[in-house]
């Protein structure tokens, strides 16, 4: 009850700073029968649909109204909003009583506007997270409903990939259900190796020696977003958690054995002139980019979003997308969004319900519009790449790909590892001394939220 008090103590602070959120500034707000600008669905139902069993069931058949915040594109006019729209009109229409309402906010407004209100007793029924820490936040603070209470463990682990499940599972409990999910991939300049003489690096060593190769031909080496996101990968390949998160109390792990190997063979790359210059200012994806298209960059360490504006960019560039180089085990990092049903939801079973139905076949529509991969086990792939073929091997990780620590206030400790990066990017400390301090800084951290 400790924890609990002072998570949700943090939290309030957080609202009472941005008091005004409550408002949701640009919120969007729409029945799903108004604007749904689809045409009426198959009636087909996919095995996937309901896992709740009959309680659900039953709940579902007397309806009710069910209220969803997800991103403004999901109400847009665009493809996707289309698309989203005329899958929860299909629901409507195969369950007689029951009403849905669409709220929307920005990516960077959705969780402190959904907080502000669940907080207060209210808020949307289902909300859609950022799978990178965000559904763990709220989890603590007790605004998340448990999915034991409506399915099972063993439901839950057939149907969804583990990391995303993962992403969403808090001191044993599971609160989140997975939406869409990517993950980070191994972009390479063909024309660069080819003229280096070197065939694509799978491994560490593999990929140690190609820098020193590139560099010596002039070429320039690694790009990424200047955060934890693309280094998290290289922890998880050597067997490290970064943060032990099995216990009543996380413990961090970044500085044990296999931790310090992970952190120097990063710090090499570093101070071997590993990473472009560019990296210093790559505080965007845009910069990222920018710098692997106008071939400054031979690798690039990125999701499949960064596909679509490479080609924007540089339409001609040859290159070619894989998985993660591997360590003692292949590994790499989650991005993505979930779903998450409000603490205070008065019918937690038809909020599942339509969740399960969103990310049933009848709802891979709103996927293939845009391009995403859902993170349910048996997805058509194929067919959401269509025309991204290259993109395929992404998937063939997700069985392995991890998500951030499942601690309170994950943005900090990306914050924090970044920071320790960036010291040794511009020589103000040395890799051991940046390890130390960043770990003492972790377990500060960790003592602050779970005192």
């Amino acid at each position: 009850m400790k924890k609990r008090i002072m998570a949700i103590a943090l939290a309030v602070t957080v609202v009472i700073s941005m008091a005004g959120c409550a408002s949701q500034s640009g919120e969007t707000k729409t029945n799903a029968n108004e604007n749904s600008g689809g045409e009426e669905g198959s009636g087909e139902t996919s095995e996937n649909t309901d896992v709740a069993g009959a309680d659900a069931a039953g709940a579902v058949q007397e309806g009710g109204e069910i209220t969803m915040l997800v991103l403004n594109g999901l109400v847009s006019d665009e493809e996707q909003g289309i698309a989203f729209k005329n899958v929860i009109d299909q629901y409507e229409k195969s369950h007689p009583g029951v009403k849905v309402t669409l709220q929307a906010a920005s990516a960077a407004d959705i969780k402190q506007s959904f907080q502000t209100a669940a907080l207060a007793g209210v808020g949307a029924d289902i909300v859609m997270a950022d799978n990178s820490g965000h559904a763990i936040d709220m989890a603590a603070m007790g605004l998340l409903y448990p999915l034991t209470e409506i399915t099972t463990e063993e439901e839950l682990l057939s149907l969804y990939q583990p990391g995303p499940l993962n992403s969403g599972k808090f001191r044993g409990e599971y609160y989140s259900v997975p939406w869409y999910m990517d993950c980070c991939g191994f972009y390479y300049n063909k024309t660069h190796l080819e003229d280096a003489g070197l065939e694509v690096p799978t491994n560490w060593e593999e990929l140690s020696n190609a820098l020193t190769v590139l560099k010596s031909k002039g070429y320039g080496g690694i790009i990424t977003y200047d955060s934890a996101y693309a280094f998290y990968p290289f922890f998880y390949q050597n067997g490290c958690q970064v943060i032990d998160t099995s216990g009543e109390i996380p413990k961090v792990v970044i500085d044990n054995e296999e931790g310090k190997e992970a952190w120097n063979y990063i710090c090499n790359i570093i101070e071997n002139g590993g990473m472009v210059e560019s990296f210093k200012e790559a505080n965007n994806w845009s910069k990222v980019y920018e710098s692997f298209a106008n071939g400054e960059a031979t690798f690039l360490l990125g999701g499949d979003w960064c596909a679509g504006a490479i080609d924007s960019l540089a339409p001609d560039l040859d290159y070619g997308i894989t998985v993660m180089v591997e360590g003692k085990a292949p590994a790499t990092v989650l991005g993505g969004f979930t779903w998450n049903i409000n603490a205070n939801c008065k019918n937690p079973e038809l909020a599942f319900d339509l969740i399960q139905y969103i990310n049933s076949a009848d709802g891979d529509e709103v996927l293939f519009a845009e391009g995403k991969s859902s993170a349910r086990k048996d997805f058509d792939y194929a067919k959401t790449l269509e025309g991204k073929e290259k993109l395929e091997i992404l998937t063939t990780q997700f069985p392995y790909t991890m998500p951030r620590p499942a601690i309170i206030n994950e943005q900090a400790i990306d914050e924090l590892i970044t920071n320790a990066i960036m010291t040794v990017v511009y020589g103000e400390a040395t890799s051991d001394e940046a390890l130390s301090s960043l770990a003492q800084k972790i377990n500060e951290n960790i003592q602050q939220n779970y005192q």
